[in-house]
């Protein structure tokens, strides 16, 4: 590993609170297929730290919510973990961390726009999950999303759980519009990984696009999105 490159990442490790013992694995966190293909097989990507990363965030953030309120609403709970671990919260966590000047891209990845991109940015804040659990243990990863979560979970789940489909549905109807409807225009990634874009139509005609990890969440956003261009 190049000296510039270790700097920049035992910065982002200071960032994270966490000595790596290991650096290669904030490194390959952080480090794209497009990149990994063009480099040969040496270079190993994130997509494996991806999907760990996933499940670690998702138990850490349950067993913070749990331990906050534990007889609390399960429904509640769900939905606030949703929005937590979605793809907009992540992607802000990951562009605060600086990770979308880290990520190792691949020409063609790069010259699309692809550092742009905030589902790579939510990518990379999961395989960066994943990197430090790898490399600390449970305890470790504990302590970063405890510290990266703890403050908006601590808030509770009022602005968590807004249901923008609702909303967008009943400002419609006061004003005598048809209610919206929503359609699944692209499914795609891995099957444990599916990534849905839903658009959110109304009286036939689509208004906005959402995406997410579920049918879902991806409607909820695309709500959202119809909610603000209607106010």
């Amino acid at each position: 590993m190049k000296a510039e490159r270790s700097a920049e990442l035992e910065s982002l490790a200071r960032r994270l609170g966490h000595d790596f013992a290991d650096l290669g694995r904030l490194d390959r966190a952080l480090t794209h297929t497009s990149h990994a293909n063009e480099a040969g097989p040496e270079v190993r990507h994130n997509e494996p730290f991806e999907f760990l990363g996933d499940a670690v965030l998702g138990f850490l953030v349950a067993d913070q919510l749990h331990r906050r309120d534990p007889e609390g609403d399960e429904g509640t709970k769900t939905r606030m973990r949703a929005h937590l671990v979605g793809e907009p919260g992540l992607a802000r966590r990951a562009q605060a961390l600086g990770l979308p000047e880290l990520l190792l891209l691949g020409r063609g990845e790069e010259k699309t726009g692809g550092r742009r991109k905030v589902t790579l940015w939510a990518d990379a804040y999961e395989a960066v999950v994943a990197a430090v659990y790898l490399d600390g243990g449970v305890e470790a990863a504990r302590r970063f999303i405890e510290r990266d979560f703890g403050a908006e979970i601590a808030a509770g789940p009022q602005d968590a759980i807004v249901d923008h489909k609702s909303a967008l549905q009943e400002l419609l109807q006061s004003r005598g519009q048809a209610v919206p409807e929503y359609a699944v225009v692209e499914e795609s990634g891995p099957s444990h990984r599916r990534r849905f874009r839903v658009e959110c139509r109304i009286a036939g005609r689509g208004v906005a696009v959402g995406e997410g990890s579920s049918k879902k969440e991806a409607q909820q956003e695309s709500a959202r999105r119809a909610l603000e261009l209607q106010r």
